[in-house]
């Protein structure tokens, strides 16, 4: 991997789920896409100067650059061509207009899930059906059930909001919750009864008739040959080098002289990046011990 400069634009996961960063070269008319899972890799960001990244088409799933390259105000990370022309807002019920791009979309089938994380800490979501445990795997949730599908998003939202009234169930979780989350063992088995209790639960609270589907553990997804052990999350930094182990959610994870290291990408979207196979050292704040 020779060492180029790009603006980063997304993570995510490719069309077998393998975990792929998403970047584009100024003068390009597409974006690139690196799987870096297994390689060593350098990512060094300038936060500086925030660019568009770009245009979603709901219709075909197409995804292009700005084509003005617009630079924007640190909390966009779109422009308001581009983001008229995707015409998606993830609140849609809480929004005064919808797109007709969204409501072509909304008019098709939505997953209503429970995303796992930890003990205790379970959120409900929905999700467009056809991409699968994607959502998932965005939010980076260690374990998930899918409840029902609904034939539009405005009904799925509908049971969204009545589960997330009940106790226990969240409706969002933060970042830095999640990174948490990360230094605690997980056990999939617990995680897989806690899922079916709360389905249980679900269904006798709100009368709610579940889909047949069974509790899915994700790990082998974000790490196709690795355990998590405990990484240190390198908040406030603005680089991270190592053997790519895989990404967690927003959170790419490399290894280095033995340790385990995260750094998470939502944080610099839009942003210059500087990519390339040469390590160097990770740098961060002191760890506290664990007492436990």
């Amino acid at each position: 991997m020779a060492q180029n400069d790009y603006i980063f634009i997304h993570y995510g996961y490719g069309a077998q789920l393998a975990p792929v960063l998403t970047v584009h070269q100024t003068g390009n008319n597409a974006f690139t896409h690196i799987a870096p899972t297994g390689q060593n890799i350098t990512l060094v960001f300038n936060t500086a100067t925030r660019y568009c990244n770009g245009w979603h088409d709901l219709a075909t799933t197409e995804s292009f650059p700005c084509p003005k390259n617009a630079t924007l105000p640190a909390q966009f990370s779109q422009c308001r061509h581009c983001q008229n022309r995707t015409g998606f807002n993830p609140a849609f019920y809480h929004a005064v207009s919808v797109s007709p791009q969204q409501q072509a979309r909304n008019a098709t089938p939505h997953l209503l899930y429970l995303a796992h994380f930890a003990p205790g800490v379970t959120k409900v979501g929905i999700s467009w059906a056809e991409r699968g445990i994607r959502q998932l795997l965005d939010q980076g949730a260690r374990s998930a059930l899918i409840i029902k599908t609904y034939p539009t998003a405005t009904i799925a939202r509908q049971y969204e909001a009545k589960i997330a009234a009940l106790s226990g169930i969240a409706e969002t979780l933060q970042v830095r919750t999640k990174h948490k989350l990360l230094a605690q063992t997980y056990d999939p088995t617990a995680g897989r009864d806690e899922l079916l209790a709360t389905r249980k639960r679900i269904a006798t609270t709100l009368g709610i008739t579940p889909d047949a589907h069974q509790p899915q553990h994700l790990d082998a997804y974000y790490l196709p040959a690795h355990t998590l052990r405990q990484p240190i999350i390198l908040t406030g930094e603005q680089a991270v080098s190592g053997r790519c182990i895989g990404i967690m959610g927003s959170t790419l994870l490399v290894e280095q002289n033995g340790e385990q290291y995260g750094l998470c990408l939502n944080d610099f979207i839009g942003y210059p990046v500087r990519v390339s196979d040469t390590l160097q050292a990770n740098t961060h704040a002191p760890q506290q011990a664990s007492l436990f």
